[in-house]
């Protein structure tokens, strides 16, 4: 008789791709448990979490020490000019996943299936190369708010090219604490440590920016994926001025690229998950796409109107 096979949780997981969970950290100890339990709730059974603490002094690394071999961590002083950008690299560099995910102490996952969906996702396309959901706004004393895009929370946002017009349109961001994407798209797009870049300030930009940029195709699911936490100690409540200058800068931007598409002067492509070129934007495509853009700005204008009309009854 053969043996019976190995079913074990330790045999599924390795052959399945790893997800690389990546938190910065710096004196958010009263949050930390409830980051990290979200990721450890997950039911995708191959999930690294790596902690890059700055040195935090608020007995953050006496929790990190709690969790042993669940989670890995460093904690030392920062020492970049971009603190956040900073942590991110720093545990990029230390991650090994083939997925990345990025999450906030603070912040956390609502879905515990949702590490699997993207995964599950990523691997059927391998035309796409980010899958994103949906965010949910939390009070400090952790109560649930408003889901947020709130356009997407009944119709689906627009999938892999489509997106483009969209992000034309309005600067679209796909959610920093939610998108799970490829490692190696994910190191083209973020901003490199160190960045000159204006917009590496906020990473988020950056990031958005390229990834739409050199055409890479993002995945919408129609899931409430993670909480984001508002509290005192968030560093945009105490930058904000900096924070509203570097979102201008990334509209303008964005608003510069349209501009040379739209006129010819640059010919966009889209890209597979392998950075391969799979399509372009041509000449007879102009047209079409000034009309989906034209149509989500109209879009927008509308519900706006209609949130004012609705906030004054």
């Amino acid at each position: 008789m053969p043996p019976p096979k190995d079913t074990s949780e330790k045999q599924l997981s390795s052959n399945r791709p790893k997800v690389s969970v990546i938190t910065p950290s710096l004196n958010h100890a009263r949050f930390l448990r409830d980051t990290i339990e979200s990721v450890l709730a997950q039911s995708y059974p191959n999930v690294e979490h790596i902690i890059a603490d700055g040195g935090s002094t608020d007995g953050t690394v006496a929790i990190l020490k709690e969790y042993g071999s669940r989670i890995r961590w460093v904690s030392e002083r920062e020492t970049d000019e971009n603190p956040i950008l900073e942590a991110y690299r720093k545990a990029f560099a230390l991650s090994t996943g083939d997925y990345i995910i990025q999450c906030c102490v603070s912040d956390g996952f609502l879905n515990r299936n949702w590490f699997r969906m993207c995964v599950d996702a990523l691997e059927a396309d391998p035309e796409i190369s980010v899958v994103w959901g949906l965010d949910q706004y939390m009070s400090e004393d952790g109560n649930l708010g408003r889901v947020v895009p709130p356009e997407f929370v009944e119709k689906p946002a627009p999938q892999k090219r489509d997106f483009l017009p969209l992000w034309f349109a309005h600067g679209t961001c796909v959610p920093e604490p939610n998108y799970c994407i490829r490692r190696a798209v994910f190191d083209a797009c973020f901003p490199e440590r160190n960045s000159k870049d204006p917009m590496s300030y906020n990473p988020s930009h950056t990031f958005n920016y390229r990834f739409n940029t050199l055409g890479y195709l993002p995945w919408f699911l129609p899931v409430v994926a993670n909480y984001c936490r508002g509290h005192g100690g968030q560093r945009g409540v105490h930058l904000r001025e900096k924070e509203t200058q570097v979102h201008r800068h990334y509209l303008d931007a964005v608003k510069r690229y349209e501009k040379d598409v739209l006129a010819g002067r640059v010919r966009h492509q889209f890209r597979d998950g392998q950075s391969r070129v799979i399509g372009e934007v041509g000449s007879r495509d102009l047209p079409a796409l000034k009309k989906s853009i034209f149509a989500f700005r109209l879009k927008h204008s509308l519900r706006k109107k209609l949130q004012r009309i609705i906030s004054r009854l």
